[in-house]
C-alpha cells in the first residue's frame, strides 16, 4: 500500500479538504496519515508517521501556510529525501514554504476553494503514477531476489 503523510494546520472551516482528500485516498487505494491534535505536538511521532510514508502532502492554506507545525514537518521531510507534493491555496504566498517545496521537483497543486475537484483529480492522477512505480519497482526487487536465491541454490547443490 502506498503511504501518504498529510501536514496540514486548518481552520475548522478548511477540514472540509482534508475530509475530502482522505476519502479519495480511500476511494484510490492509498492510505492517508492525517495526524489528529494529540499527534501534532509529539515531535516524535509524527517523524515516525513521516518516516512510514511513501510520500507527504503539504497543505497550505491561508491558515496553515504560517503554521510551525507546517513548516517543521517539510523541513523535517526534506532532511530525510521524503517526496512533497505541495497543495496550496490559491491566493497564498507561502514563499519560504514554496522556496523548500520547490527543491522537491514535484509539481505545486493549486487548490481553488470553488473549484476543489481539480485539483484533486490532478493529484490523484499523480498519487496514481507514484503508487504504480512504488509496484513496479517493488516487483522488480522481488523478481532479483528470486534470481539471486535460484542462483545460489544452484551453487550450492554443486558443492
Amino acid at each position: 500500500m502506498y503511504r501518504v503523510f498529510l501536514s496540514y494546520n486548518t481552520s475548522n472551516n478548511d477540514m472540509v479538504v482534508v475530509w475530502r482528500l482522505q476519502t479519495l485516498a480511500a476511494a484510490s487505494g492509498l492510505h492517508l496519515d492525517v495526524p489528529n491534535k494529540t499527534q501534532r505536538v509529539d515531535h516524535a511521532v509524527i517523524q515516525q508517521m513521516i518516516n512510514n510514508s511513501d510520500s507527504m502532502i503539504a497543505l497550505l492554506t491561508k491558515t496553515s501556510a504560517s503554521s510551525k507545525h507546517v513548516e517543521q514537518e517539510i523541513k523535517y521531510a526534506v532532511s530525510i529525501n521524503k517526496l512533497i507534493i505541495p497543495i496550496v491555496e490559491k491566493g497564498v504566498a507561502a514563499r519560504s514554504i514554496k522556496i523548500l517545496l520547490e527543491k522537491s521537483g514535484t509539481p505545486i497543486f493549486e487548490l481553488d476553494p470553488n473549484k476543489p475537484w481539480e485539483m484533486e483529480n490532478k493529484l490523484f492522477e499523480f498519487l496514481q503514477k507514484q503508487m504504480h512505480d512504488k509496484n513496479a519497482r517493488n516487483a522488480i526487487l522481488a523478481l532479483a531476489g528470486t534470481f539471486v536465491g535460484l542462483f545460489l541454490l544452484d551453487k550450492l547443490s554443486e558443492t
